[in-house]
């Protein structure tokens, strides 16, 4: 096994889950994905026109079809952490906090193993949405071939309407799917 780095942090605006559960909980998250990104993209590009036609058969039929492109992949839960304390701190904030009035934020010190690693290096990017082109050339770099990582930018990312950026949740799918336990 490998360790990334000699403290990783992981920062929470209420621990009390993690309290009870510990990092090793069994939550999931269920993602939908398209199956034929590109027939996706090719119906979504018809249906302007079928409205403006008013050709509702061949436009509910187009719909239903972008339907059956759609399947859902579940995933852990990840736990997501940065080797700066000060980063994981600002997630360690009261003002996130759903519950903020009985919430405990704090940082945790995390140590990881990892058996299979990308590293995605989105300096300057905001959390919710890394640049497109980096979360690619991390895979890349990892050993994944661009033709399938492309596809699975394509599959998963299909709703965003910046395809330069992709959130995190998606990332973090893309690389359970292709078998990282770390990114």
């Amino acid at each position: 096994m490998k360790s990334l780095t000699e403290s990783w942090y992981h920062g929470t605006e209420d621990s009390r889950e993690i309290e009870r559960a510990g990092f090793s909980s069994s939550r999931t998250k269920r993602l939908d994905y398209m199956t034929d990104p590109i027939r996706h993209k090719e119906i979504v590009a018809k249906l302007p026109e079928l409205r403006e036609s008013e050709n509702w058969d061949e436009y509910h039929r187009l719909l239903d079809e972008v339907g059956s492109l759609k399947e859902y992949y579940t995933y852990k839960t990840p736990t997501f952490l940065s080797d700066k304390h000060s980063v994981a701190k600002t997630y360690a904030d009261l003002k996130r906090a759903f519950d903020y009035q009985n919430a405990t934020p704090k940082v945790y010190e995390v140590d990881v193993k990892c058996n299979k690693i990308a590293k995605i290096f989105a300096i300057g990017d905001r959390f919710r949405a890394i640049n497109t082109d980096k979360v690619r050339e991390g895979f890349i770099d990892a050993g994944v071939e661009r033709d399938e990582i492309d596809k699975l930018l394509s599959m998963f990312n299909y709703y965003y309407s910046d395809s330069s950026k992709i959130k995190t949740d998606m990332s973090a799918a893309i690389g359970n799917w292709l078998g990282f336990d770390c990114i």
